[in-house]
């Protein structure tokens, strides 16, 4: 899929986007609902960012240099001008410049591909990955039912340690650091750290 050179963003304290993610957004500030128009309009492409600072006022928030890039999957528009939208993440990428701050965000991207590692490797981090998303669902410490036959038959293992990032990790500074770790190795043993710190139950190995 070719992304275009800029996009308009969305900056969020407590939502990160990851490639096939899918994210459900209520657009109703009028800084955004302008840009989701633009979006629309266009390639029906925005990016959404973890904020450098979360405590400082909205129109400070300044964008994580790495972010997600999203398509617009589906948008209902309400009367009152706000709208409800999923949209599906596509890519990581990095703001190489921001052309615009007002009324909302402008970057210029360039995209992040992953880095390859050795594959044994990554498939025995990726097996730990799944034993310990299993460990934590028997635990009760996360809902996985659903979600556990489609994790244990993908083989991408590039897109396993994003969804379970995306699905399962709750701290948001965890999940930008996972986000923005392009080895693979080292994405998967960020991933199991996070895991761990997160369980409150049975002993992780």
């Amino acid at each position: 899929m070719e992304l275009p050179q800029e996009v308009g963003i969305m900056t969020l304290p407590n939502a990160i986007l990851f490639p096939q993610a899918l994210l459900p957004l209520y657009i109703f500030e009028p800084r955004y609902r302008a840009m989701l128009k633009e979006s629309l309009e266009s390639q029906r492409m925005f990016a959404v960012a973890l904020p450098h600072d979360s405590t400082a006022a909205n129109s400070a928030l300044v964008p994580h240099r790495v972010a997600g890039v999203g398509l617009i999957r589906a948008c209902v528009d309400k009367p009152d001008g706000s709208s409800n939208l999923i949209l599906q993440g596509v890519s990581r990428v990095r703001f190489t410049d921001f052309v615009q701050e007002k009324p909302y965000y402008v970057g210029r991207i360039e995209v992040l591909s992953t880095e390859e590692s050795d594959a044994l490797e990554v498939e025995a981090l990726s097996v730990k990955v799944l034993e310990m998303i299993g460990t934590l669902h028997d635990a009760g410490e996360i809902q996985a039912e659903g979600i556990m036959k489609f994790l244990n038959e993908i083989r991408d293992y590039d897109a396993l340690a994003d969804i379970v990032t995306y699905s399962f990790i709750e701290d948001v500074e965890s999940k930008q650091k996972i986000l923005e770790t392009l080895n693979l190795r080292q994405r998967l043993q960020k991933v199991i750290t996070a895991l761990r710190r997160q369980s409150n139950g049975p002993k992780l190995g």
